[in-house]
């Protein structure tokens, strides 16, 4: 059957949806791991309409059927693959990677020259990305539940509403490149946003929504504690149980989420091109905008 590869169109967006949830529960019932139930077609779709007005985002299709999708975002030089799944019955077949290659060009042709992802535990997705030349960074840990205390106020930090400005400024410094399009979504949809100061000195910012950490950054080692401290209490008052995202290599947002005795509930890879930012002062929203 021919294989057609074009760009997503605003009404495919449900079909894409559709497409991610089966092949992630496929994905999970294969490796022995829960039903992911968190992602619905509710949360799943405007994060995807967001990504095919600020992205790259193609598919394959066979006889008007959507069977592949991918996606990424090109900020700066810096070209994330957030999103790569391929129907169960299509997996295999020499679809995806023609159309990973397509994104990957396409990212090329727009200024990118540095490539990372958030890859599930997919032994073929990963071998796809090893070979476009993203190699292992780290792992990335969600850890979740109630926390064991909830930390009191952080002596001398202040929140204050979090400003563009700021949160551009503290993503290029730890991120690698500044993102308003990112900033612009999460503003309407992750909750409560916060820079952080202790006197006059900005230490880092947070969101936190429905119990979710992240993202959050902050400007120095000595932060980082304070920062977290103030993200988990604001995110305790939304929820019982809260969850955060961190790479293997933030040694202080780990150390944070096991003193308070969160559990680690699932693991991916960090796969890059090369090192940028400083990701130990980092905590990506999750593997759709990291």
């Amino acid at each position: 059957m021919p294989v057609r590869y074009r760009a997503l169109e605003e009404a495919d967006v449900g079909e894409a949806a559709e497409l991610f949830i089966t092949a992630l529960c496929d994905m999970a019932r294969r490796n022995g791991l829960p039903s992911p139930t968190a992602y619905n077609r509710a949360y799943v779709e405007p994060r995807y309409a967001q990504l095919r007005r600020t992205g790259i985002f193609r598919v394959a299709e066979a006889d008007g059927k959507i069977v592949s999708i991918c996606c990424a975002l090109v900020r700066g030089e810096e070209w994330f693959l957030s999103m790569f799944w391929t129907l169960p019955e299509w997996q295999r077949q020499g679809v995806g990677g023609p159309l990973l290659r397509q994104v990957w060009q396409a990212g090329r042709e727009q200024g990118a020259r540095l490539d990372f992802t958030w890859s599930s535990i997919d032994f073929a997705a990963i071998g796809s990305y090893l070979r476009l030349g993203m190699l292992p960074g780290c792992q990335i840990f969600t850890f979740a539940g109630a926390p064991l205390r909830v930390p009191g106020p952080a002596a001398g930090y202040t929140l204050e509403p979090l400003e563009r400005a700021t949160a551009a400024e503290l993503d290029a410094s730890a991120r690698g490149t500044a993102r308003d399009l990112e900033h612009e979504f999460f503003s309407s949809s992750a909750g409560a946003a916060y820079q952080v100061r202790v006197g006059a000195e900005l230490a880092g910012y947070f969101y936190a929504g429905d119990g979710v950490i992240g993202p959050a950054a902050w400007t120095s080692p000595k932060h980082a504690r304070p920062v977290l401290d103030l993200a988990v209490r604001a995110a305790s008052e939304q929820a019982r149980d809260i969850k955060l995202m961190t790479l293997g290599l933030n040694h202080d947002a780990l150390r944070a989420a096991l003193e308070l005795e969160l559990k680690i509930v699932s693991a991916a890879h960090f796969l890059r091109s090369q090192p940028f930012g400083a990701l130990e002062r980092y905590l990506p929203s999750g593997p759709v905008f990291f």
